[in-house]
């Protein structure tokens, strides 16, 4: 990115405090981008071992989800399915983690009652609370994974702008006003010279 400048001393001065800062600036985020970088690898790393443990946990649901069905008749199976009254309420909030907003999913149960005349059904229900509880984690996790993927992208785009395109700026500018200053300098001390000569001369 060329700079328009003016070759300047005062021109000069404000650039070389502007480069320092650029600088100063492209470090900061340099090194913010590779925090990010090493979090969110601890978190790709947690989030796949507790999706995997998860999965297990819901396939063993509903291998007793089978199990007890085989129990009942298809009616009776039916109407205890209905019979239960728990309310579910989903809600969402927006928390930050190093400043950057993650969407946090919760879930709360307001009614909780189920029929105690069948305690492998009640135990039954107490597992899909929790697998559930478990889901809106995992969901809320990968929330936060997808919001360091924006922030680390989004990071990458300044540091990148600031490495390859304002910095080189800043600094062909530099050289630009020290080259027309030196160049004038010579010129002045070229008009000097001339002007000794002419008064020896006369």
């Amino acid at each position: 990115m060329r700079i328009k400048v003016n070759p300047t001393r005062m021109e000069l001065l404000k650039l070389k405090k502007r480069l320092a800062l650029a600088r100063r600036g492209h470090k900061l985020l340099k090194d913010k981008e590779e925090q990010l970088l090493v979090e969110f690898r601890k978190l790709i790393v947690k989030a796949r071992e507790e999706r995997k443990k998860l999965e297990q946990e819901m396939v063993e649901f509903y291998r007793e989800c089978l199990s007890l069905k085989g129990l009942f008749e298809g009616k009776f199976w039916e109407e205890m399915l209905i019979n239960p009254l728990i309310e579910t309420e989903i809600s969402s909030k927006i928390e930050r983690i190093f400043n950057i907003p993650v969407k946090k999913i919760s879930v709360n149960f307001k009614k909780d009652f189920i029929p105690a005349e069948h305690p492998f059904f009640v135990l039954l229900i107490k597992k899909a609370k929790d697998l559930l509880r478990k889901l809106t984690e995992i969901t809320t996790l990968e929330n936060q994974i997808y919001s360091f993927s924006e922030e680390i992208e989004r990071t990458r785009r300044r540091v990148n702008a600031l490495e390859y395109v304002l910095i080189p700026g800043i600094e062909e500018a530099i050289k630009f006003i020290n080259f027309k200053l030196e160049e004038n300098e010579r010129a002045s001390l070229t008009r000097l010279k001339h002007i000794q000569l002419i008064k020896g001369i006369f």
